[in-house]
């Protein structure tokens, strides 16, 4: 299924035309409920790999909505806040704490005394084609592919909410509870059969946020 393909499934089902405008709105809030399920499961998190550069604190990111862990070299990194980190303090070697500035980029301290090769455990954006703005008609993503009806009733929940028939909105967002829990399962059964610790990714969890690229 593309990003067509859902407008249009989303019209057919409403029976309404002149909604055309505004389903890409009731599209995006379904994906912001997704985005902020995912962060809370476990079996959903992905790992990935920045690079820092020698006497350069800062490194760009991308596709990340939640960070759940770093570590350099197996030793786990502190993610702190902003105001925890003083900008250009003078101070370098292999970092020991880092945080989020903006939402594109890691700030590290001290700032790196060489190159250093930094593993992230993260909940990734669903997809940077569709996470805001005005993605492509064929654009489509994981989810799309293997769980559209997250997208499919997760959408009606938010459009028949707008068009005042609240008496279907438990309906949908209960089609749309009963499809992420099963893809919920399918991803940890997929983690337990895998690692040889499936217990280790939940270990990691922290309450520090990315925000939504937009």
């Amino acid at each position: 299924m593309t990003y067509a393909d859902l407008k249009a499934w989303i019209a057919s089902h409403l029976q309404r035309s002149d909604l055309t405008s505004v389903i890409p709105n009731f599209i995006a809030l379904a994906e912001s409920d997704m985005q902020m399920q995912m962060a809370k499961q476990p079996s959903l998190y992905e790992w990935a790999t920045a690079t820092t550069a020698i006497n350069n604190p800062l490194v760009d990111v991308v596709g990340m909505y939640r960070l759940h862990g770093a570590s350099i070299a197996g030793l786990s990194l502190r993610i702190v806040t902003p105001g925890m980190i003083r900008p250009n303090s003078g101070n370098s070697g292999q970092p020991d704490m880092l945080c989020f500035e903006g939402n594109s980029t890691l700030r590290f301290y001290p700032t790196p005394d060489a190159a250093y090769v930094v593993d992230v455990l993260h909940t990734p954006i669903i997809s940077p084609s569709l996470a805001g703005g005005a993605p492509s008609d064929t654009a489509t993503n994981w989810i799309l592919l293997t769980a559209p009806a997250l997208y499919q009733y997760g959408t009606l929940a938010h459009a028949v909410g707008y068009l005042h028939d609240d008496s279907r909105v438990p309906e949908y967002a209960q089609i749309y509870q009963d499809a992420m829990d099963k893809l919920i399962k399918s991803k940890r059964h997929g983690d337990i059969a895998d690692s040889p610790d499936p217990l280790y990714i939940g270990m990691l969890d922290n309450d520090t946020w990315m925000d939504r690229r937009g």
